[in-house]
């Protein structure tokens, strides 16, 4: 029901994915929604080892002159709607299962190297609307990892159509006056917007309290501390064992406050919903 983006207008690093999926696990884990998470980004891989490699789902065959190929999960699902046969009910059949009936994923595309790659490419960025429409119709959370910067009409297209737009940016001024400008520029987005501080460093003197009275945004603003322990686990396939592991951590304990800080986002994330539905 309510379509959750991950942006940045920064090409830099700035822990978008990371951010993006400690949110959508920790949603699926604390929260009574089904959720659904996908990425934009070609060729990476963060989700899978994040997550797992997705060997199970639903695949549409291809026949072609002299072989037959595999169109699955993205490239399934941006097949099967532009014949205008996609159902809300059909994507979960082209995802990867995390939590039974609360997290689902699906991985972004991955080149073959071949000349078809760009038509493959084409039609995903041309379906991708209708296949998040139809999404909202059978998850309640949609979290999707946009590619970073404003070269991609795709990536405009689902900036407007989102009814949250999670900005990420570094814990470094120009950033966040870039931030600002951004904001200030773009008053449609500006009502749904989250400013989102990953790799959070508490210590930092760009700290929540000192950005929040900075850009004057009180309570819209997230933060993802750095997690040694997690970086690790969304390198070895163990995010979601992770969460589960450490969720009940000592509030004062590092996975702990990390736990926490997940939370208080979530919570924001939650309350913008509610706001912009309530002015709707």
């Amino acid at each position: 029901m309510a379509i959750i983006a991950f942006w940045s207008n920064s090409l830099k690093p700035t822990g978008q994915t990371m951010s993006a999926v400690a949110m959508a696990t920790y949603m699926g884990i604390e929260h009574n929604y089904k959720v659904l998470f996908l990425t934009t980004v070609k060729d990476d891989n963060s989700l899978e080892l994040c997550f797992g490699q997705n060997k199970n789902v639903a695949s549409v065959f291809k026949k072609e002159k002299n072989a037959v190929t595999l169109d699955s999960g993205i490239e399934g699902l941006a097949q099967i709607a532009s014949s205008s046969r996609l159902t809300p009910d059909m994507i979960t059949n082209y995802t990867k299962i995390v939590f039974k009936d609360r997290l689902e994923v699906i991985y972004g595309y991955k080149s073959r190297h071949t000349e078809e790659d760009q038509v493959i490419t084409n039609k995903i960025n041309n379906e991708l609307k209708k296949i998040l429409l139809n999404a909202t119709q059978y998850y309640d959370m949609i979290f999707i990892d946009l590619e970073k910067g404003t070269d991609s009409e795709m990536t405009k297209e689902i900036l407007k159509i989102a009814d949250v737009v999670v900005v990420n940016v570094e814990q470094k001024l120009n950033m966040i006056n870039d931030f600002i400008e951004l904001n200030t520029n773009n008053k449609d987005m500006t009502k749904k917007t989250i400013l989102n501080i990953g790799r959070y460093d508490r210590f930092s003197k760009y700290n929540i309290k000192n950005i929040s009275r900075y850009t004057g945004m009180k309570k819209n603003i997230s933060t993802v501390p750095y997690n040694t322990q997690y970086f690790e686990a969304a390198g070895e396939e163990t995010v979601a064992d992770f969460f589960l592991r450490v969720r009940s951590s000592d509030q004062f304990e590092t996975n702990g406050i990390f736990c926490t800080h997940i939370k208080d986002d979530l919570q924001k994330i939650i309350y913008k919903i509610q706001e912009l539905q309530l002015k709707a």
